[in-house]
């Protein structure tokens, strides 16, 4: 009976230390979000940095057939994520969400608000003529614009878990 008895709380503790495992993984797992392969994680979204060459629209297309965006760079951490990432990694410009419309500045952004990008990233007072987009520079850490027909790097924008932080504009 006694050998019984050992094996029962053996048994309940082997669960239960297995319990305790399987909940740390989740609960690191939570903490830690990974990105799916060839994005980086960076200031807790996912990014991917496009090496081909594509006009503005194309980027965005390649972007959304991967379930994101171009990415909407709207807050100091991101910002200095990506322009350090970039200039250790793949310097040179790419590609933004940033595009004008109606003569004025748009952003891919959450909940279908234009996203508000700091002035003092600009290279210079950005254009509001039509078919201008943003790029990032990783020479001169700012953003400029050119035509959105130029073919340039991109980078592409997702959610931990594939899905995109950003909606259609």
């Amino acid at each position: 009976m006694k050998a019984v008895a050992v094996l029962v709380l053996l048994l309940v503790w082997t669960a239960v230390s297995h319990a305790r495992l399987d909940f740390g993984q989740q609960e690191q797992e939570a903490e830690f979000p990974t990105c799916e392969d060839m994005y980086h994680s960076i200031a807790g979204k996912c990014f991917r940095f496009h090496q081909s060459r594509h006009s503005w629209p194309a980027a965005r297309q390649v972007c959304q057939r991967e379930d994101g965006d171009l990415a909407s760079v709207t807050n100091e951490a991101e910002y200095s994520g990506l322009l350090a990432h970039i200039n250790a990694n793949y310097p040179g410009t790419y590609w933004t969400s940033g595009h004008t419309m109606n003569g004025q500045w748009r952003w891919a952004a959450k909940n279908g608000e234009n996203a508000v990008v700091n002035s003092e990233w600009w290279g210079r007072s950005p254009s509001t003529a039509n078919n201008q987009c943003a790029y990032f520079c990783s020479n001169t850490h700012r953003y400029w614009n050119k035509s959105c027909s130029q073919s340039l790097r991109y980078i592409c924008e997702k959610r931990y878990g594939g899905v995109p932080d950003v909606e259609a504009v």
